[in-house]
């Protein structure tokens, strides 16, 4: 017996699979007489997700400002068809991770998001 996608997918979507819940930020840069800001803008708030470590070290990176910091790979899964991309953050609690892959699939439960934690 095969169960079709949309079953799946409202499986993943209960609280067993994805028991948390974060906010998806976008990087955004504004242009003034004095150079360019940047900043995060909330894009959704209340995603339900899931945040699993991918690695047990940390190094060092670029962050998405250019600046040099600490980082630690994460996985990060929220509901199918989320908008986000590599340009984002996700905020989970009191923990920012910058989205360095989204592994989007047109059979896809939850889509799964490889992070770096940045501190």
């Amino acid at each position: 017996m095969t169960i079709p996608l949309a079953g799946l997918r409202a499986i993943a979507s209960g609280t067993f699979a994805l028991p948390d819940t974060c906010t998806i930020q976008r990087y955004t840069e504004t242009a003034s007489g004095d150079g360019t800001t940047v900043s995060w803008a909330d894009l959704a708030t209340g995603v339900a997700c899931r945040v699993s470590p991918l690695s047990s070290g940390s190094g060092e990176a670029l962050g998405a400002d250019q600046s040099l910091q600490a980082v630690a790979q994460w996985t990060v899964w929220v509901p199918y068809g989320q908008d986000v991309t590599v340009r984002d953050r996700v905020v989970y609690g009191s923990r920012t991770f910058e989205v360095a892959r989204v592994g989007a699939r047109s059979y896809e439960v939850v889509r799964e998001l490889i992070c770096r934690e940045v501190t």
